[in-house]
């Protein structure tokens, strides 16, 4: 049943008055594949998004959901960082400013995120 929903958020296309839409996973269906680690704030460090803006999402993957996108104007404070089951190190931010935060893969952090050895969540 899981993987039926799965399978029918992602493939949705919808034809609408000659418009092509397709619809993007829900947030449910996105949260059921998104591994979410324990963090801690380990780290003083802070960054941008690098170039324009960046995802923050519930898990450290791309198979989890959007929480918000935030513009390199954000200050990002970080808290510390996981490698995923993909090999990717991403960062666990907070956006003081938007009362939010979560993770953040490095690459799209300007200074590369969180990745002192003492950070590790």
């Amino acid at each position: 049943m899981k993987k039926i929903r799965l399978m029918t958020a992602a493939a949705s296309v919808l034809l609408t008055a000659g418009t092509l839409v397709a619809t993007v996973p829900s947030a449910s269906a996105a949260a059921d594949a998104c591994v979410r680690p324990s963090w801690s704030n380990k780290s003083t460090g802070v960054g941008h998004a690098k170039e324009g803006f960046a995802r923050v999402r519930l898990g450290p993957s791309s198979d989890c959901a959007v929480n918000i996108a935030v513009g390199s104007n954000y200050e990002l404070q970080y808290d510390c960082w996981v490698i995923n089951s993909a090999g990717n190190r991403w960062t666990h931010i907070r956006v003081p400013s938007a009362a939010t935060g979560g993770w953040v893969w490095n690459g799209n952090l300007d200074d590369g995120g969180s990745v002192a050895d003492s950070s590790k969540c």
